[in-house]
């Protein structure tokens, strides 16, 4: 974490190398390491530079990499990759063969019994691949208002990420270790002073001690959970009006409707669009089948699954507020929203 562009591989000298797991190690340490090969003895022994990555299916990286451009004939000339299944060791233990195959976790068994890359666990998932896909990639309408959203860490493990908003293009993502409640509000302050933003369209993670940060953000809005969503939806054609648990839910939705409609972008390098997509494709929703009401996943369950806190998708997913703000106010014909007159300012 000290260390995120892992400069402290920049003096290996490596003949080759090797990553077991690879799916789970970020694309930046692999373009690193890349750059370290065929440094060590390779002329002198003739030992062409090779990379070795192992891995099991997963839905991101490695499959963009390898998978897809082997099952469509498009790898480059260079790169070679060699399907194996579990039943191809002689060595694996005939119990784990068999828990796989006894396991109830249908993505389990696709992925570590039949080495599927290509499983579908649509149901219950909010975000369609090719949503995700197209946030990074879609043009969309631009605005000159400005909005920050912040997901604050709650626990050492997680990160504190600051989103910078113009409209509904985030065109800036910054991501924190183990800051101070004060050091969180200075930076803030400093983007809110950078970007021109008005302090009531900064929209921080308000729940528990973490409101603290919005206590020193006087003005600012804040971003409670398990609150009550707002009353008013809009009826739009094809969209369905729930009925949600909490403002959480209620936000995820609207980021969804936002992504369909692909009325939202995100600017971001690919170590935290991994991240994000991976995130986002991660999020199931409960109540969906039933008169219960609708309601996002416990994140103690996504967090089992990618083994951190969505903190990303969750500082994305906070600026839906001004907009279910919007839908409420605009019963009152109030928009919800600053226009910062900049010729006035700057001349």
């Amino acid at each position: 974490p000290g260390d995120p562009l892992f400069t402290r591989f920049g003096s290996l000298e490596l003949t080759g190398w090797f990553i077991d797991e690879a799916n789970e190690i970020d694309e930046q340490a692999v373009t690193i390491l890349k750059t370290r090969i065929a440094r060590q003895k390779n002329k002198e022994y003739w030992i062409i530079p090779k990379l070795l990555c192992t891995f099991n299916p997963d839905q991101w990286r490695v499959k963009r990499t390898f998978y897809t451009p082997w099952k469509s004939q498009t790898l480059p000339p260079e790169t070679i990759f060699i399907p194996a299944l579990v039943t191809d060791n002689d060595y694996v233990d005939p119990e784990y063969i068999t828990q796989l195959r006894n396991s109830t976790d249908e993505i389990t068994k696709q992925r570590l019994l039949y080495g599927n890359f290509d499983w579908s666990w649509d149901a219950g998932k909010l975000f369609r691949h090719d949503e995700i896909e197209d946030l990074f990639e879609v043009n969309i309408e631009k605005k000159e208002v400005t909005y920050i959203s912040v997901d604050v860490a709650r626990l050492w493990d997680d990160k504190t990420v600051i989103c910078v908003w113009r409209g509904l293009e985030c065109i800036k993502i910054i991501q924190y270790d183990r800051n101070t409640i004060d050091e969180i509000a200075g930076r803030v302050k400093d983007l809110e002073e950078m970007y021109w933003v008005s302090r009531r369209n900064i929209v921080v993670d308000s729940d528990w001690v973490w409101g603290w940060v919005s206590d020193l953000l006087r003005g600012c809005t804040n971003f409670v959970n398990n609150s009550r969503p707002y009353k008013f939806e809009p009826e739009k054609k094809g969209y369905i009006i729930r009925n949600y648990a909490n403002l959480k839910a209620q936000c995820y939705f609207k980021l969804k409707e936002m992504m369909e409609k692909r009325l939202i972008r995100v600017y971001a390098d690919w170590v935290i669009r991994d991240k994000l997509s991976e995130e986002l494709e991660n999020i199931f929703i409960t109540g969906i089948d039933t008169d219960w009401k609708v309601k996002i996943e416990d994140k103690k369950d996504l967090k089992r699954r990618i083994n951190r806190s969505p903190d990303f998708a969750d500082a994305i997913m906070f600026r839906m507020i001004f907009l279910v703000q919007e839908t409420e106010e605009s019963e009152n014909s109030f928009t919800g929203t600053y226009e910062i007159d900049y010729d006035s300012i700057l001349y």
